[in-house]
């Protein structure tokens, strides 16, 4: 028999993946014993978080058609504090008939988690394993899905496929789909089942650096970061293209003929041809110069600065396409 809901749940933490499967429970249950149209959600508008005022007009509404209502806030930590302390002090004379779930991914705001708990709810905090803990998360992760993924192969997994929970549990689960039950996968399979997603998605982003494509590759920065990729393995793939595009530049501006210095790349002929292609227009010593951004940021990512890695990721791709505000 499920346990009874209470009044408030607050979701907290750094892994999305166990988040995003928190908040799928929630919502499965309320329409299993409340109906469609139980649940309303507030989802977040960027920084500012949720419309924290559209959620406390929502909290003294009735409904006449289930017993229970519930009302999800995503993405709180964007919540400034007369905000947070609004909706703690409601929390505390909430209707019974409600129960109020609020989701934090990241920090959260001062005083929500002892207010939820003085309202009768629940705090569950779910924290991302680091980077050195991928590999043991991955091999548990993967037994939970009958799959026998051993430690050189985890390690190779993170590698290729990058840090994001999300990323790695969505390709575990389409490894499992695809692999008998209790499939014993080491670096070889790996490397055969999945997708080298950082490799090419930096290759996508380094493309329109190369081209110095400011609006091409502004907005294939945000979409890379908006599906999960870390900027890690997006910094390898970017450094990677953009010397294969500085070897290329140098060639031509030595006299050799596209052809020769697409023979001379190492890389099929096609992607060599239109990498040669893309190099027309860009000069070796600009390449230079986004060779060194993109060093900056792998300088940035590992404590070099303050900037988050969104922000670093956003500055070194104006100054990489030579952005005149950058």
């Amino acid at each position: 028999m499920a346990a009874e809901m209470k009044p408030a749940y607050l979701f907290a933490g750094s892994d999305n993946a166990k988040l995003d499967t928190a908040v799928s429970r929630l919502r499965a249950r309320a329409e299993r014993e409340a109906g469609q149209g139980s649940l309303e959600s507030f989802p977040s508008r960027g920084s500012a978080g949720p419309d924290s005022e559209a959620l406390l007009a929502s909290m003294p509404a009735m409904s006449l058609m289930a017993e229970r209502r519930y009302l999800l806030a995503d993405g709180i930590e964007g919540w400034r504090p007369k905000a947070a302390e609004e909706v703690a002090a409601a929390l505390q004379t909430a209707p019974q008939e409600l129960t109020i779930v609020l989701v934090a991914r990241g920090k959260v705001p001062g005083g929500l988690a002892e207010a939820v708990e003085r309202a009768g709810g629940d705090v569950h905090t779910f924290a991302a394993p680091d980077k050195r803990e991928l590999p043991g998360w991955l091999v548990g992760e993967a037994r939970a899905r009958g799959l026998d993924l051993i430690p050189r192969a985890a390690r190779a997994f993170v590698e290729r496929v990058g840090e994001s929970t999300v990323r790695l549990g969505n390709e575990l689960d389409r490894l499992a789909l695809g692999s008998e039950e209790g499939a014993r996968l080491d670096v070889d399979d790996v490397e055969a089942l999945t997708a080298d997603t950082s490799e090419r998605a930096g290759w996508t982003l380094g493309d329109a650096v190369v081209c110095r494509d400011l609006e091409a590759a502004t907005v294939a920065a945000d979409a890379l970061m908006a599906q999960g990729e870390s900027v890690t393995p997006l910094t390898y793939g970017m450094a990677r293209r953009l010397r294969d595009a500085y070897t290329a530049a140098i060639a031509l501006e030595e006299g050799q003929t596209p052809q020769q210095v697409e023979a001379a790349l190492p890389m099929a002929p096609y992607p060599a041809k239109m990498l040669v292609r893309s190099v027309r227009g860009t000069t070796s010593s600009e390449l230079a110069e986004a060779i060194g951004v993109v060093a900056d940021l792998e300088w940035w990512t590992r404590g070099g600065s303050d900037y988050t890695d969104e922000v670093a990721l956003t500055l070194a791709v104006r100054r990489a396409t030579g952005a005149a505000d950058a």
